[in-house]
């Protein structure tokens, strides 16, 4: 490893740790390597559904959620000796809700990115990409289909000179067409990762990482309470699930309390005048 390389990796390294933060971005401890979390940023009302065609089990067809949040992208990397000055990072590129196929896309593309910034560090614009050009590049609008992908790992090499040597025993257009239905339907890049078990814990997972996001920004946030007027943090807050009107909790405490000694014990409904929006039994608690 020569000392530019070196100072290079280094150097490139140290900037993404202090531009990410410690779930988006960690070292590895034993190589030059490490780990990036890409959270995409999703439309409004963006849904994703599976079709009522769904060869799992029935309880998954028709389904359709709209959701702010899906797991993140993860990219495992390694740096060789020779990065930047001669080869690129190794990577896995893995994902929950994307097929292998898609993932396989993605990692072409890094391949691109790097010819691109060859002889410079590249990590940083692969992040950049993943996070505000994935959409786009896949082509993925709402509402969209969650799909389970076969993970057949072909050698890319493998299948061009596979596809090479059909077309000189078939000949012709016929051979092409062929092989590209062989690229299509088999050739999956060996980096790409679909980490999830069926489609039934895929929606699971989905939906546990929509509902945990959303608490986390809504904890961060400050909010006014219409019944004492004070600003006050969503973790000292609460909103009803149907209305999403916010209180603070010590305010709803006295009100809910009022309620139940009025005999309204099962039904804590939200202070807005006219809403009909009520308390879920963990709210009451």
């Amino acid at each position: 490893m020569s000392a530019e390389d070196l100072e290079a990796q280094e150097d490139e390294l140290l900037a993404l740790a202090s531009i990410y933060d410690g779930d988006e971005f960690r070292k590895a401890e034993s190589v030059q390597g490490g780990e990036t979390r890409i959270y995409l940023d999703l439309p409004q009302n963006f849904k994703i559904f599976v079709s009522g065609n769904s060869n799992e089990c029935l309880q998954n067809s028709g389904f359709e959620y709209t959701i702010c949040f899906l797991p993140p992208l993860v990219l495992n990397f390694e740096l060789p000796p020779d990065y930047p000055s001669s080869s690129p990072p190794s990577f896995t590129l893995s994902g929950k809700w994307l097929s292998p196929t898609q993932l396989s896309a993605l990692c072409k593309h890094l391949d691109n990115l790097w010819e691109e910034h060859r002889g410079r560090v590249v990590l940083f614009a692969w992040m950049q990409f993943l996070k505000e050009e994935t959409l786009t590049y896949l082509n993925i609008v709402s509402p969209f289909e969650l799909k389970m992908g076969s993970q057949k790992k072909v050698q890319r090499r493998t299948t061009a000179q596979a596809s090479s040597n059909t077309e000189l025993a078939l000949g012709g257009a016929a051979a092409a067409a062929a092989a590209s239905d062989v690229d299509q339907e088999d050739s999956v890049d060996e980096r790409a990762v679909q980490d999830v078990e069926s489609l039934s814990s895929l929606i699971q997972e989905i939906l546990d990482f929509n509902q945990d996001r959303q608490m986390k920004c809504f904890n961060s946030k400050l909010f006014l309470c219409s019944i004492c007027f004070c600003e006050k943090l969503g973790s000292d807050c609460m909103y009803f699930l149907e209305c999403r009107h916010v209180y603070c909790k010590a305010c709803l405490k006295d009100y809910f309390e009022i309620q139940i000694k009025d005999g309204q014990v099962k039904c804590l409904n939200c202070p807005e005048p006219q809403c009909s929006s009520v308390a879920t039994p963990g709210q009451r608690n």
